[in-house]
């Protein structure tokens, strides 16, 4: 099987050699587990590697990811300019306008990879009912309104959620999709869906240990690939991130 690497050292051990190409990945964790900078790192080898990229982002800045990406050593700017990587602030909540942009900026870019930061925010300020993938949900509903995820999900956003990360998939892209979950959540993802519709997933956490807070990864999920669901210790380093 062709395979993506990440260019994470230790990380593509655990996963044969890479992410399966064209496969969508589910990039979990709570809060401050290492999601962007792991994801940032993941299309920042890649354009090394002459493999165009397109950083999609809903909530962060740019100057802000440019920044966190020159912490690392990442002129994003100049990769940018080669035509090898293109960072999008999305500026709109509609789903229908949010997709096709990316298709778009996928074809123009001639990007092989893709990371959303985040699929959570994007399907929960996304899924609104004049979107024509929600029709259906309006019609259950009733009435027209931003629709918001309960805390341990709902089915009736199951279509939807599939159909993105479908979409997404069309796209012949290796892709990190980066979702937040609650520290202590039972679930992989705040939905409890987004887990079953990508091909992989990588949990990323914290642990106190003698009073020292350690960060950890475990590859639940990656289809084609042979896993052992262990937590593996990650660290950073000026470079980036290294799984020990």
């Amino acid at each position: 099987m062709d395979r993506a690497t990440t260019g994470i050292k230790g990380l593509d051990k655990l996963i044969g050699g890479g992410i399966p190409r064209n496969h969508s990945v589910l990039l979990t964790g709570s809060c401050g587990t290492g999601k962007t900078i792991l994801s940032l790192q993941f299309l920042h080898q890649g354009a090394v590697a002459r493999e165009p990229g397109l950083y999609v982002t809903f909530e962060e800045s740019r100057d802000k990811i440019l920044s966190q990406a020159c912490e690392f050593g990442w002129d994003l700017e100049k990769l940018e300019r080669e035509g090898l990587l293109e960072v999008y602030v999305v500026e709109t909540f509609d789903m229908e306008d949010v997709l096709e942009s990316i298709k778009e900026k996928v074809r123009k870019l001639k990007a092989r990879r893709l990371v959303i930061d985040s699929l959570t925010v994007m399907l929960e300020h996304g899924v609104v009912y004049h979107s024509r993938i929600s029709k259906e949900m309006s019609a259950v509903s009733g009435e027209k309104r931003v629709f918001k995820f309960p805390e341990e999900g709902h089915n009736i956003t199951r279509k939807d959620i599939y159909f993105v990360v479908k979409e997404i998939n069309k796209l012949n892209t290796t892709s990190l999709l980066i979702s937040e979950v609650a520290e202590k959540s039972e679930y992989l993802s705040r939905d409890t869906i987004s887990e079953f519709a990508c091909d992989g997933v990588i949990l990323l956490r914290t642990s106190e240990l003698g009073g020292e807070i350690e960060r950890l990864l475990s590859v639940r999920k990656m289809r084609g690939t042979e896993v052992q669901i262990t937590l593996s210790p990650m660290k950073f380093t000026k470079d980036g991130i290294i799984v020990e």
